[in-house]
C-alpha cells in the first residue's frame, strides 16, 4: 500500500524557501534512505495548522524523490505518474 501524497506543499513545508528550512537536510536523508517523510500539517499529531485528519506523504520530500530518481534514470520523468509505473513494475 503505497503512501496517499499531499497534492501540493503546505505552507510551512520545509521544501520551500519560506518553510521549516532546519529540518530540510534531514528530511532529504530519510527521503533517500528509508521513505516518503509525512507531512507535518496532517495526521493526528500535525504540527502546524492541521489540513487532513489522515497523514499524508510530504509533496516537498516528493518532489525531491522525483528529482534525484529522475537524475539517477530510476524513472523515466520526474512526475508522479513515472513514481507509479516504477512501483507496479516491483510489485510494490
Amino acid at each position: 500500500m503505497s503512501t496517499v501524497i499531499m497534492k501540493a506543499q503546505c505552507a510551512t513545508c520545509p521544501f520551500r524557501d519560506e518553510g521549516w528550512t532546519d529540518v530540510r537536510s534531514l528530511l532529504e536523508k530519510r527521503a533517500l534512505t528509508e521513505a516518503t517523510p509525512l507531512c507535518h500539517s496532517t495526521g493526528p499529531k500535525a504540527l502546524s495548522k492541521r489540513i487532513s485528519k489522515k497523514a499524508l506523504g510530504c509533496r516537498g520530500a516528493r518532489d525531491f524523490q522525483l528529482k534525484i530518481f529522475f537524475a539517477m534514470r530510476f524513472i523515466e520523468a520526474p512526475t508522479d505518474q513515472a513514481w507509479e509505473k516504477k512501483a507496479k513494475e516491483l510489485s510494490l
